[in-house]
């Protein structure tokens, strides 16, 4: 791993540390309420899942536990090769989110794709949830395979599938990191998603799609 992609990972690194410090690491997971100030990357907004500036009551920003490549090379093989494995899910993770923010703001905008109740997002055509004909027509899948009609549908398929990785992958490191840190750390990565449900459909547009903790999908008021 050369020095320009351990920089590139270490900034990732940080943002990151902006959604999952502070997570609590038992049975219950807190997020405290703070105050931000000042820009946000769109990597960072969209892996806390804003879609407007939110300036209160997101994820507490704190210094994240990296390394600089520097470092890196003095610890132990084991530790090192862990490390490096941790910072690559966390990496990918953001990459998808950066590939796959503008869409997913789209279909939450048509209304065809919600903030489930896991911390994910969902396709709405497979859940109880009325979607207007303009729109059926428009994610028609039967026009998947039309190189312009199609390509809606297209979209909507691989922004569920990419979004929903990267939420995984993220999650995936930030366990990993801390388990690593520390063997008291006892949440599991579907702990850590719904951590951050609140926040996702927090950030939600007034109308799109949240789903209740009952399953029941309503637009966010």
């Amino acid at each position: 791993m050369d020095l320009f992609m351990n920089r590139i990972i270490f900034r990732i690194l940080l943002a990151a540390a902006a959604i999952f410090s502070q997570l609590a690491c038992f049975a219950t997971i807190v997020v405290p309420p703070v105050t931000i100030t000042g820009s946000k990357t769109a990597t960072e907004k969209q892996i806390i899942g804003e879609q407007t500036e939110l300036e209160k009551d997101v994820w507490m920003i704190s210094s994240a536990r990296t390394t600089e490549s520097a470092e890196l090379e003095t610890r132990p093989a084991e530790e090192r090769k862990a490390i490096e494995t941790e910072n690559t899910e966390i990496y990918r993770a953001f990459l998808k989110f950066e590939m796959f923010s503008k869409q997913l703001a789209e279909l939450k905008k048509d209304r065809v794709v919600g903030e489930n109740n896991k911390g994910l997002i969902s396709n709405l055509f497979t859940e109880k949830v009325n979607i207007s004909d303009e729109m059926k027509k428009k994610y028609d899948p039967a026009l998947a395979d039309e190189p312009d009609l199609g390509r809606p549908y297209r979209t909507l398929i691989a922004t569920v599938k990419e979004i929903n990785e990267g939420r995984q992958l993220a999650a995936k490191g930030y366990v990993k990191t801390q388990k690593r840190l520390s063997k008291e750390f006892k949440a599991k990565e579907s702990e850590i998603l719904l951590a951050q449900r609140e926040k996702y459909q927090a950030a939600t547009l007034r109308g799109e799609f949240i789903q209740l903790p009952t399953g029941k999908w309503m637009n966010k008021e």
